[in-house]
């Protein structure tokens, strides 16, 4: 009997030969590997040239472990792995400055829980001493640094968030500061930045009060003191502030993010201290901070801002007479806390660093010069697409998608172009709540069935295929209570396809009999264990008879029914883990012909099992991927004849790749961006070039995004 894998390949039409799978090196199939390490809950960022090497390096401030990781840039956009130093307790804010006049860059946090900041001194070769550090105001949440009584030594002002006032510290040029002398401003200041406002040569202040909706002005006199401050309406709970000439009259104007109005405010600068009424401009949910520069090369200031909740950046082209470009937004990763710009790769072109607290590490997306940088080709789909299946549903030997959207109890058909595009989505009605689908020819007539699993409901729906890529009504069957997957295979060898679904509701399976013409025999149910959530079907132990294995996500296990070929199975065999399974698939990746398991689930770990021919399994291999994981694929995406796997990192914005070395060993993962929580990945090869592609659902995104694969 063919194995369901060697199915599976048949019908992707993956007719690669030996001869064509020359050995490669390929590691980024998907994307350039753009993720890099910190510590725990990163929350702010600087850039600067920490070692003097001409290179633009990183300091992120680490707020729960109390830090600042260095990430020192190889010069090709690239960094190496963070070197940590110890700073005051809850750093929420980072920034840089030459304290002592010795031509090397320093760093200055502001330790919100201790009422502090921290000032380490570069020693010049990209290390830096231990912190000193200086007492503010209650809760301090920003510091930035200017001159700002004309003595050419660098001062430092700090926003204390519990106390509605700002602290000023004056340098002496030493690495020594002065104690703090305060100003009073408007309730909750969260972040301010330094310009002159007024053209007097003199550095004023600006600050965003976050409970009041404000700004305050503070002009300074030009000794080091500031004027009473102005203020002047912003949007809902503004959260960072940052400058610019963004009318290009050589007046400083300010642009404020404001956190519950999912928008930013511009208010443009008259030049003698007063600012115009704001214009706002939407931008994703929970805008946190925002970057200034020029990334489309025109010589006009444009923004980009992080926006929290959707784990986007959007950036907003400037015109260049104050007004701006709607939004366009690009994917980062699970929960974005702050930004930088800068030029990372010496492309001339200004990049982009994006840290992100949910998944403890940085992102580069690299600008291409014309105000866009790197974005998956996404399609849109149904609300909440859980399931993903690929067929060619209109016989034109161009392959398709459909995909189960558990949101709005309907499938979405993308027919495909053959040149890696795809049509906009048809959807067809099914049951309650779909959360599997799968594909097959159910009435032996050459064209491409669906079948879905209803989770709201005990039923499953199958929709006929015209062979022109539409589909008939459903026609509803009865399986266990909470379906939550579906899969196809020929239980009984009798050349018709049968399905099995998991019934979450029961601990069950529910096999259906396929009669070949499109309906099935009423459910036979066998036991599996506590909330199965995904099976895989094939032989596994070499008996020309099919199996079944689940994923048990409450029993911390895997369920074996061995088949009997006969359309039965056996009582099932309990394989235990250390934590609850989500999703199990099977490959041979240790090349012995027996076939091999890989499983995921809430524990942030790949399990490899590797299989003994003959029903029983291995001790499993464990591979940590620091996400939750909620689907997996297999295939060569190296292109070296060596089993792969890909996983969908739900929880943030990424698939993670795990190289296989053909001995049932792998690589350490490495991230590609795909959408907001990915869901469920396939893969196949879309503009028929030999490599296998994937198709990534994002369900909070409610699209599908493409993957091409780039290895040569």
């Amino acid at each position: 009997m063919v194995s369901i894998l060697l199915i599976f390949l048949i019908l992707l039409n993956i007719n690669t030969t030996i001869e064509n799978l020359a050995q490669s090196d390929c590691q980024t199939p998907f994307g350039p590997n753009n993720r890099y390490s910190t510590q725990i809950n990163p929350v702010s960022i600087i850039n600067g040239y920490f070692n003097n090497d001409t290179k633009l390096d990183l300091a992120i401030a680490n707020d729960v472990l109390g830090s600042v990781s260095i990430l020192f840039n190889n010069g090709d956009g690239t960094f190496q792995n963070q070197v940590v130093y110890a700073v005051g307790a809850f750093p929420v804010f980072v920034t840089v400055g030459d304290f002592n006049n010795d031509a090397k860059l320093d760093l200055v946090t502001a330790n919100q829980a201790e009422n502090t900041i921290s000032i380490l001194l570069n020693n010049g070769n990209g290390t830096f001493q231990n912190e000193k550090k200086y007492s503010v105001g209650t809760s301090p949440a920003c510091v930035t640094v200017g001159d700002f009584n004309n003595d050419t030594k660098l001062d430092l002002a700090t926003t204390n968030n519990d106390d509605r006032t700002i602290s000023i510290l004056f340098g002496k040029g030493d690495g020594i500061f002065e104690n703090e002398k305060k100003y009073e401003v408007g309730s909750h200041p969260q972040a301010l930045t330094v310009g002159d406002f007024n053209n007097d040569n003199t550095l004023d202040l600006a600050v965003v009060n976050s409970n009041e909706n404000s700004i305050s002005i503070l002009l300074n006199n030009g000794d080091g003191t500031f004027q009473h401050q102005k203020k002047y309406e912003v949007g809902s709970t503004p959260k960072a502030v940052a400058i610019g000439d963004f009318d290009n009259n050589n007046r400083l104007d300010l642009v404020i993010v404001n956190q519950d109005a999912n928008n930013i405010s511009i208010l443009l600068g008259n030049g003698d201290g007063t600012f115009q009424h704001q214009k706002t401009y939407r931008v994703g949910a929970y805008p946190q901070t925002v970057t200034v520069g020029d990334f489309n090369n025109d010589n006009h200031l444009d923004l980009a801002i992080n926006n929290q909740m959707r784990n986007t950046v959007s950036v907003l082209l400037g015109n260049g007479d104050g007004t701006f470009d709607n939004q366009k937004t690009y994917v980062a990763d699970a929960f974005p806390t702050s930004l930088i710009s800068g030029n990372f790769n010496e492309d001339t072109k200004l990049d982009l660093v994006v840290t992100n607290g949910g998944s403890d590490n940085i992102i580069v997306l690299f600008g291409n010069g014309d105000g866009t940088f790197p974005n998956p080709t996404t399609y849109k789909a149904g609300k909440v697409p859980v399931s993903i299946a690929v067929g060619d549903f209109d016989n034109d030997t161009i392959l398709d998608l459909v995909t189960a959207n558990s949101g709005e109890d309907s499938i979405s058909i993308l027919l495909g172009g053959g040149d890696e595009t795809f049509q906009n989505q048809t959807k067809y009605r099914v049951g309650p709540q779909p959360q599997s689908v799968i594909i097959g020819d159910f009435n032996n007539d050459s064209k491409l069935d669906v079948i879905t699993a209803n989770h709201g409901n005990r039923s499953i729906s199958i929709l006929l295929g015209n062979g022109d890529g539409t589909f008939q009504k459903e026609k509803k069957y009865r399986v266990g209570p909470n379906p939550s997957y579906i899969a196809v295979g020929d239980f009984n060898n009798d050349t018709i396809l049968d399905v099995v679904t998991t019934n979450e509701g029961e601990n069950s399976v529910s096999i259906l009999i396929g009669y070949g013409n499109g309906t099935f025999q009423d459910q036979d149910m066998y036991e599996a264990s506590l909330y199965p959530k995904c099976v895989v079907v094939d032989d596994f132990n070499n008996d020309n008879k099919l199996d079944l294995i689940t994923a048990n996500s409450y029993s911390v296990s895997m369920s074996i029914l061995l088949g009997n070929g006969d359309g039965t199975f056996q009582r099932p065999m309990s394989y235990t883990v250390d934590s609850g399974l989500i999703f199990v698939a099977a490959a041979d990746f240790n090349n012995d012909t027996n076939l091999d398991l890989t499983a995921v689930g809430w524990g942030n770990t790949v399990y490899i099992v590797l299989g003994n021919g003959d029903g029983t399994f291995q001790e499993e291999k464990r591979y940590d991927i620091a996400d939750i994981a909620q689907s997996v694929a297999v295939g060569d995406f190296n292109n070296d004849m060596k089993f792969d796997i890909v996983v969908a990192n739900n929880y943030d914005t990424s698939i993670s790749i795990l190289f296989g070395n053909g001995d049932g060993t792998f690589h350490d993962p490495i991230k590609s961006t795909t959408g907001s929580h990915p869901y469920a990945v396939t893969a196949s090869d879309f503009n028929n070039d030999m490599k296998l592609d994937l198709a990534v659902t994002n369900d909070q995104d409610n699209n599908v995004a493409i993957l091409l694969n780039s290895c040569p």
